[in-house]
């Protein structure tokens, strides 16, 4: 078994045999990471998150109501715990979440705003 406790794919878990799908379960947990602000099961063990995601499959979001439906829609394509029916990297960059992305140039007024806002915090 190879990788971190917290963003392995339930095939890993189970010692199952695996292939490239297990990085797009990956990119899931680290995107429930960028909005949530830490993994699921983080709170726990190495050990009790293994046994977490062997059991629970597709990890529920504290807040799914604040994602949009084309965000959730993402996560459930790339959390998907049968290997098979998870998406592959080909598919989900066809998905409407990335397709319907603002260019990254978009990111500067917002990075420039959490930085004020975390300077004004400081004060």
């Amino acid at each position: 078994m190879v990788g971190t406790a917290h963003w392995m794919a339930p095939e890993v878990v189970t010692s199952s045999p695996y292939g490239p799908k297990v990085d797009i379960w990956s990119l899931g947990i680290v995107t429930i990471e960028m909005v949530e602000g830490e993994p699921p099961y983080f709170e726990h063990t190495a050990a009790m998150a293994r046994c977490l995601i062997r059991q629970n499959g597709t990890p529920q979001l504290q807040e799914p109501r604040r994602l949009s439906a084309l965000l959730r829609d993402f996560l459930e394509c790339s959390l998907e715990p049968d290997e098979e029916q998870r998406w592959s990297a080909q598919e989900l960059l066809q998905h409407p979440f990335l397709s319907s992305a603002k260019p990254l140039s978009s990111l500067s007024p917002l990075i420039t705003a959490a930085k004020q806002l975390k300077e004004q915090r400081k004060m």
